[in-house]
């Protein structure tokens, strides 16, 4: 159960933070509302409140968070804007959540 709680809590935090900057992102490049930006901006900072919640020394979960971000981004890519991932880019992807789980997982 707990590493159901801990891996739920990394793809939260990569949903707040991937939505997060692409609202932001909308605002700046794409030139939408400011309004979207002040919701990234607050997106983001719930997003840095999300990974207190791991029970790890900070980088530890930070590591272990850039695989799952890694991961989170090229779902959001082929989701949000319907640009599917090739074979390199899902290569990497896998060598890098395997290194996330055993930063993380690894017993110590």
């Amino acid at each position: 159960m707990a590493i159901m709680i801990t891996v739920a809590l990394f793809f939260i935090a990569a949903l707040f933070e991937i939505s997060g900057g692409y609202l932001v992102w909308q605002w700046l490049k794409e030139k939408k509302s400011w309004t979207l930006g002040l919701l990234g901006g607050i997106i983001l900072f719930l997003y840095g409140i999300i990974p207190t919640f791991q029970p790890a020394p900070f980088g530890r979960v930070y590591a272990t968070y850039g695989g799952i971000f890694i991961v989170s981004s090229i779902i959001w890519g082929a989701m949000i804007d319907k640009k599917m991932p090739d074979k390199y880019e899902l290569i990497g992807a896998l060598i890098t959540l395997v290194g996330a789980l055993i930063i993380f997982y690894a017993p110590r």
